[in-house]
């Protein structure tokens, strides 16, 4: 094509046609104008296919961080309900003068604790990397954000209170009413343990007091980690959408 033009121009100036060897000119400088423009649209558009590409790496991956918290949230939500439960029959026994024994364990409703983690790789990747602008979505960046701020404010400050007091104050004090069986499996009873009757735990006002600030902590957990829930859920479906519409783009 350069030759092309190179040969018309010098066919041009000998001949001193100076208006069409202008008009030639011009119409160089156009079309070599047009194929810069061109080079520049072609690289913008594999660099925009190689971020989409990226971008829908990152999406998947905090999908899958995000799948993990819901299974998480679903066993921790689980837990809590297994103990409200088990917290019940005991509020029922220490009322009942003529049981000898707890029916259950008494160990792991009054002191375990209910501990969640998020899985925060891909995010605190993303942040630590400066690489946020890579998710081109700014209402689902948002959404992600909010959704780790809140367990961080809420969630995880619960949580720590709660394992906090259950550590600090509530075993060591636990542990002068009877003899337990701390490590007995799921919710069998050492017949060697737990001399006390039921109804004898229910005349500790310490015992007492613990029973309803266990069930009051862990209802508020149980509010505290639906609501998670619910927040991971809609963050799932704004990714799903996005991954559905970044892997069309890339189709085109």
């Amino acid at each position: 094509m350069i030759k092309f033009f190179r040969k018309i121009r010098q066919k041009l100036l000998p001949e001193n046609k100076f208006s069409k060897y202008l008009v030639y000119a011009i119409g160089e400088i156009v079309l070599v104008v047009i194929g810069i423009l061109l080079a520049v649209q072609i690289n913008s558009w594999n660099q925009d296919r190689k971020d989409a590409k990226t971008e829908l790496d990152v999406l998947k991956k905090l999908n899958t961080n995000i799948q993990t918290d819901t299974a998480t949230f679903h066993k921790g939500i689980s837990q809590i309900q297994s103990s409200l439960d088990k917290l019940n029959i005991i509020e029922d026994e220490i009322n009942n003068e003529k049981l000898d024994r707890f029916s259950i364990n008494i160990i792991r409703p009054m002191l375990d604790a209910v501990n969640i983690n998020l899985e925060t790789t891909t995010w605190e990747n993303l942040k630590s990397t400066g690489e946020l602008n890579l998710i081109k979505n700014a209402q689902l960046t948002d959404s992600i954000q909010n959704y780790y701020i809140q367990f961080s404010l809420n969630s995880r400050a619960w949580t720590d209170a709660y394992v906090e007091y259950n550590r600090n104050i509530l075993a060591p004090k636990f542990f002068e009413l009877d003899d337990f069986s701390m490590f007995a499996p799921s919710d069998s009873i050492d017949p060697d343990i737990q001399k006390k009757q039921p109804f004898a735990y229910g005349q500790s006002i310490f015992f007492r007091n613990s029973l309803r600030y266990r069930k009051g902590a862990l209802q508020s957990l149980l509010i505290v980690f639906k609501k998670d829930l619910s927040r991971a859920k809609s963050v799932l479906k704004m990714l799903n959408e996005e991954i559905i519409i970044k892997k069309a783009q890339l189709r085109l």
